[in-house]
């Protein structure tokens, strides 16, 4: 297994399908911002990362579109479901139990809440029940009872939770604490699955456990070039810290770009896509301008064994810094050219999209002014359930195309089809 490329053609994907982690998310935990005792606005250390209390099914009917999209493209083997992985591990019973103390000394190094239950009940549980009891920190047994503080209702987003480079599984460390047990599951299930025995593991936490990073910043542009966003989920010292893994598998020039550290850009993926050998789709301020909203961006040039503490960043557009590069790209604008569409699509993901090889995408079917702008440049839009009634016809459609699925729900954690994608082989 091996990536190189963001656009090369699919053949392998990891996902995960909402499930009960989404029946226990409160509406405490929706707000970014709340009240200490004194009145004083602090971070709010219950906030999950979704904007909004979700319906489960409908959120499951709008992830069923993408994954039966993406069983077309990879066949029903190849687009894996990281639950069933881990399932396979856990018939073992010493590796539920070590995953259990794992989960449990987290929570308790996180939230200080040393809970006393018996652990042996839940160790006795079948391995799809105790799955659960991980996933949610619930189980639903003569009432609810509380094992971990709170649900991973981000483990969706599988982007953030490995990236593979090249030949390397680059496992990553969440920034906020909620995704943290989710990095801790990925990482259990790398070491332990024989799917991940051929692939050499770049275990990231270990190597720095005080530093994080995550998926979503972290771009394949082409075979020797990576797009890093420097983000509100990371840090310089994060992104010098895989620079010799970078090197290692072939990629000796690195971008860095330097973005406002807000929750609409948490990462470098929310405004920026490569979709084709021509195109990329892109939040239009990235792209033309040196700033967003009154806040500098700038680009870190990054080449072979130099660290990011070498190079001084420059002030300039995505636009300029393609140039510099010897790129010349259509930029597709996610919210066409109106700024009012362009932010609100951006907030709702239109600049990320997934890309099963080049110029065939998904994205959101909400987004319509960047449908529009996609259709300018000839991607023919297409909904979900018509591919995937009409597959063979499509599979065999030469011409761009984009299929679009349902995203009433999806987009209320800060996600697109790109963020729920975790691609191992292309």
């Amino acid at each position: 297994m091996t990536i190189r490329s963001e656009i090369n053609p699919l053949k392998k994907v990891i996902v995960h399908t909402p499930g009960v982690e989404h029946q226990y998310t409160l509406p405490e935990n929706t707000f970014e911002w709340t009240k200490d005792r004194d009145g004083k606005m602090i971070h709010n250390p219950d906030y999950l990362l979704f904007d909004d209390l979700i319906s489960p099914s409908l959120m499951k009917d709008e992830h069923s579109q993408l994954v039966s999209i993406l069983k077309t493209f990879t066949g029903d083997k190849n687009t894996l479901q990281f639950c069933d992985l881990l399932l396979d591990v856990l018939n073992n019973d010493g590796a539920r139990s070590d995953l259990l103390e794992q989960c449990l000394a987290l929570d308790n190094e996180l939230y200080k809440c040393d809970l006393s239950f018996d652990k042996q009940m839940i160790l006795d549980l079948d391995p799809f029940q105790f799955l659960n009891v991980l996933l949610s920190g619930r189980m639903n047994k003569n009432g609810v009872h509380h094992y971990l503080r709170w649900p991973l209702p981000n483990l969706i987003f599988t982007r953030d939770i490995a990236v593979m480079l090249g030949n390397t599984l680059l496992l990553t460390w969440g920034k906020r604490n909620v995704r943290k047990r989710e990095m801790l599951l990925t990482s259990f299930l790398a070491y332990n699955q024989s799917i991940f025995e051929p692939i050499a593991l770049f275990d990231f936490h270990k190597l720095y456990p005080d530093l994080s990073i995550e998926g979503g910043d972290i771009i394949l542009f082409d075979e020797s070039t990576l797009f890093i966003g420097l983000s509100e989920r990371n840090s310089k010292e994060s992104i010098d810290g895989i620079l010799p893994l970078c090197y290692e598998e072939g990629f000796n020039q690195i971008i860095v770009v330097d973005l406002p550290k807000t929750r609409a850009i948490m990462h470098l993926d929310t405004i920026f896509s490569r979709i084709s050998e021509e195109d990329i789709l892109v939040y239009p301020p990235l792209f033309h301008q040196k700033e967003i909203k009154g806040q500098t961006i700038s680009f870190y040039y990054i080449e072979k064994n130099q660290s990011i503490f070498d190079v001084n960043p420059v002030n300039h557009s995505l636009e300029n810094c393609l140039k510099e590069i010897g790129y010349n790209l259509n930029p597709v604008y996610c919210g066409g050219k109106e700024p009012i569409s362009q932010e609100r699509e951006q907030w709702s993901d239109g600049a990320n999209a997934f890309a099963l090889e080049s110029g065939k995408i998904i994205s959101y079917a909400r987004n319509q002014e960047t449908l529009k702008e996609l259709e300018k440049f000839d991607y023919k839009s297409i909904d979900a359930v018509t591919y995937c009634r009409e597959k063979d016809h499509w599979l065999n459609y030469d011409g761009k195309l984009n299929i679009t699925i349902d995203s009433a729900e999806l987009p209320r954690g800060r996600g697109g089809p790109r963020c729920l994608t975790m691609p191992l082989d292309r």
